[in-house]
């Protein structure tokens, strides 16, 4: 028996080599008017955060939405990249059910293809559950609690119930702004379930949340049937479907982010305006940790859970 290989310290990242330039263009263009901040300003703020986004986008297919002309004209959704990207950015074949055919995913592993999304007018990055190693096991559950009307004094009172849940029977949970109008709560599978069975996880976990606040929270797709209510959107579980990424920017108004949080943040207060390009990476410095890390690592006693939900719906 020898003796174990000693740990080594994740190596410093090499700096771009010149062969990985990224050329940025038209920098000056304004691509939120009401602000006045500009196509410079995004791609700013995403060198600013790479160090706190990359981690979300490794090793993950990513999804673009363009803006060319900013949050106010025309955008198109791009999940294949086009011939012309450089050879350097990587880049998966991956077969697509939807499209019938083979599509070549961006996978932004590295600050040089951010910046080169960035450059591509990029502004919301989406990204799978499930990397590109191990595709059909997520390492996320996500519920979308989406007001669509309903106060936002609701989608809080909806998710601190989540939290009680959770804490209830025995798994980790972290939370985030969806950086629109809801809160996405995000529980780790570890790798330890199929896309289906994440489904089916948070449709418990959906069913049970309902049953504990009837007036506020509905599993009802259709949107004139809500009746006001937060709709607790689990059906995101699924193969191919999407998020966008802890710390993407969204084409709205102010420049908003999807902004981890800590449960001691989800109280009355909070306000998703205070999450904007211009102060994350300063509140990030600030806090120096990110709450919702865990969720990539963590691999908690599905099996417990799942039984403990069961118990608590059926009675």
């Amino acid at each position: 028996q020898g003796l174990p290989e000693p740990t080594l310290p994740d190596p410093e990242p090499e700096p771009p080599s010149p062969t990985r330039e990224v050329r940025l263009s038209n920098l000056d263009k304004v691509f939120w008017p009401a602000e006045g901040y500009t196509k410079g300003d995004l791609v700013g703020y995403y060198r600013a955060i790479a160090p706190w986004l990359l981690p979300y986008l490794r090793e993950r297919p990513v999804v673009l939405t363009r803006y060319p002309d900013g949050i106010e004209g025309k955008s198109f959704f791009q999940k294949d990249a086009p011939g012309f990207v450089p050879e350097w950015l990587r880049t998966e074949r991956m077969w697509s059910e939807q499209a019938r055919r083979e599509i070549d995913y961006f996978i932004c592993d590295d600050e040089p293809s951010l910046l080169y999304l960035a450059n591509m007018a990029a502004i919301p990055l989406h990204i799978w559950a499930s990397r590109v190693g191990t595709l059909e096991q997520p390492d996320w559950c996500v519920l979308d609690l989406d007001p669509k009307g309903a106060p936002f004094g609701d989608v809080i009172r909806l998710a601190r119930a989540l939290h009680r849940l959770c804490d209830e029977i025995g798994v980790p949970h972290y939370v985030k702004t969806s950086g629109s109008t809801g809160l996405h709560v995000l529980v780790p599978l570890g790798r330890q379930l199929t896309y289906e069975q994440s489904r089916s996880f948070g449709e418990l976990l959906a069913r049970v949340a309902v049953l504990r606040e009837p007036e506020i929270a509905t599993v009802t797709r259709a949107v004139h049937r809500r009746e006001g209510k937060v709709y607790l959107d689990y059906v995101q579980n699924g193969h191919g479907r999407l998020i966008v990424a802890p710390f993407s920017v969204r084409p709205l108004p102010g420049a908003p982010v999807s902004m981890p949080l800590g449960w001691d943040e989800v109280k009355e207060g909070l306000d998703l305006r205070d999450y904007t390009i211009r102060s994350v990476p300063d509140l990030m410095q600030a806090r120096g940790s990110d709450p919702l890390l865990p969720v990539l690592t963590e691999r908690p006693d599905l099996l417990t859970a799942l039984g403990a939900l069961q118990e608590r719906l059926a009675g």
